[in-house]
């Protein structure tokens, strides 16, 4: 690597040199170029519609879905995506407790402000 003196490098880069100014139709044009959809090669379908295609096939995956054949013992350990399921078993307890302290919290609270007014109410009589 060449090594550059500190007397060039002062030049190209005077100390208290000011950037020029960007103008703001070129932050404009930055901007839209980042929502325009990126060039496609010819015969590859848009980005949309593949979108709109993998949509449909989940739709119709949840549509064809059978729990009898699911948890066919064969199919259930070989080709099922068991992922899911067991990850819904591993976070049962948690999703129970946290929805259980939830209900509580909610039903203390609305008896705490009961009781609160049913006091004041006592004391004004």
């Amino acid at each position: 690597m060449a090594q550059v003196s500190p007397i060039s490098f002062r030049r190209a880069f005077p100390i208290g040199a000011q950037a020029a100014p960007i103008p703001a139709m070129a932050l404009r044009l930055a901007a839209l170029r980042r929502f325009c959809s990126k060039p496609m090669p010819l015969g590859v379908d848009k980005a949309g519609a593949s979108v709109t295609a993998s949509l449909r096939n989940a739709s119709e995956s949840v549509k064809s879905f059978n729990f009898s054949r699911y948890f066919e013992e064969k199919y259930f350990w070989e080709k099922a995506n068991v992922g899911p399921f067991f990850l819904l078993l591993l976070f049962t307890p948690t999703i129970y407790r946290s929805l259980k302290d939830a209900y509580w919290t909610r039903q203390l609270r609305k008896m705490n402000t009961e009781e609160i007014i049913s006091d004041r109410y006592e004391w004004l009589k």
